[in-house]
């Protein structure tokens, strides 16, 4: 049997079943990030020791709505004041590369449309995630639930 030439089709992304609230012009590997001072909101990941950093990560959220009620919940925060910029996961993995150990996703929750829910990921994944090749609804369940 000959083979065919051409391109290969890559299978559809999986979809989320949360309720997102995505800008015009959003692409389906855009990230909302909060950037203060010209860098990214960092969660402090380190409890015990302050000069391990190897937990400290970007804060990175779903969708507006996700921003909007994080906001809500933490006015204090950094993330009340920064800049909101669409970042695609291109410039999120070159993050990686340079060394970024974990990323904090705060995302809706896909059982409830009020929901809001975080959580901390890195390692091998986090191609795939910040790629929306698997969706964060695959985490929800060890997630911490914000609202």
């Amino acid at each position: 049997m000959a083979r065919r030439k051409g391109r290969a089709v890559p299978p559809e992304p999986p979809e989320s079943r949360a309720s997102h609230d995505d800008p015009a012009g959003w692409r389906r590997d855009n990230w909302l990030v909060p950037f203060s001072g010209g860098a990214a909101c960092i969660h402090h990941g380190h409890d015990t020791d302050p000069d391990d950093h190897s937990l400290c990560g970007p804060a990175i959220f779903c969708c507006r709505r996700a921003a909007s009620r994080y906001v809500v919940l933490f006015p204090e925060g950094c993330e009340a004041q920064a800049e909101w910029e669409r970042t695609s996961s291109g410039l999120l993995l070159s993050w990686v590369r340079k060394g970024v150990n974990v990323f904090y996703f705060v995302f809706c929750d896909p059982e409830r449309p009020e929901g809001l829910l975080a959580i901390g990921l890195g390692g091998e994944i986090l191609p795939e995630i910040l790629g929306r090749r698997v969706t964060l609804d695959e985490y929800a369940e060890q997630a911490d639930r914000l609202l």
